[in-house]
């Protein structure tokens, strides 16, 4: 079974859901000034309002990673993927209910 989180009401899905309608490519990166300061939950938050933006309430295949560049020192950038993706509601709702 795929581990399952809900960050600001958006499922991630660090699987696949059998019936999830994939809609856009979730390539995501946080970096620039400051981006050592920023973690995981920052990530998901620009994940989640994109997925908002697309209407979409989850991400599928969500994949994360940590990446830093050799020449700039100081810029760390946090990396998603996956799929924004739309679930039914009730499989929306039974997935929420039981985290």
């Amino acid at each position: 079974m795929a581990y399952v989180t809900v960050f600001d009401g958006i499922i991630f899905i660090e699987g696949d859901h059998p019936r999830a309608q994939k809609c856009y490519n979730a390539e995501t990166r946080v970096g620039g000034f400051g981006a050592q300061l920023k973690n995981l939950n920052d990530l998901k938050r620009l994940m989640a309002q994109t997925a908002r933006s697309y209407n979409c309430n989850c991400v599928v295949n969500f994949t994360y990673s940590q990446k830093s560049k050799i020449i700039a020192i100081d810029d760390v950038a946090y990396m998603g993927g996956g799929f924004y993706a739309v679930l039914s509601a009730s499989d929306y709702q039974s997935i929420v209910s039981q985290l």
